[in-house]
């Protein structure tokens, strides 16, 4: 599946469950754009300039963020060491917990389901989320029964 980079081995699978938030930074960069490329070029006054510029270098701050944290974390599940990592590509990789402690988590605490995992002990109080939020409209839930195919199903065969 495209939407979550699923990649299957023999011993491992991996994917990106936050892939789709490439939209909202490709959106902040066009309004980043439009903070430095053509805010210098109207002509209004130097302190409203000033405010766009500070509302620029925030959302500057903020795709960065995303886009390291949150968009380039990958969820990797190991046959061989039967543990579940998280990794940021370039910074580190941590062990979440073994494939035995995996429970999923259906979280709809805001109003939209999204799938999480948790360690049998924790998994009210450390999720780490495994899809996207998946609303009640026919695109969201047609999004859910692709996830649920292609990625769910798999994940939960495969650690076993």
């Amino acid at each position: 599946m495209a939407l979550y980079n699923l990649e299957y081995s023999g011993n491992r699978m991996s994917f990106q469950p936050n892939l789709s938030i490439y939209t909202k930074i490709k959106a902040f960069l066009v309004a980043i754009f439009i903070c430095f490329a053509v805010v210098p070029f109207l002509p209004i006054g130097f302190d409203v300039k000033r405010i766009v510029y500070l509302i620029g270098a925030g959302l500057c701050g903020y795709v960065i963020y995303d886009f390291v944290f949150i968009a380039k974390v990958t969820m990797i599940f190991d046959k061989n060491t039967r543990k579940v990592y998280k990794k940021i590509p370039g910074l580190y990789t941590k062990t979440l917990m073994d494939f035995d402690e995996v429970r999923l988590v259906n979280d709809t605490s805001y109003g939209t389901l999204m799938y999480t995992i948790g360690a049998k002990t924790t998994r009210f109080v450390n999720n780490y989320p495994i899809s996207d939020n998946f609303s009640d409209s026919k695109k969201g839930i047609k999004k859910q029964e692709e996830f649920e195919a292609t990625i769910l199903e798999p994940l939960l065969e495969f650690i076993k």
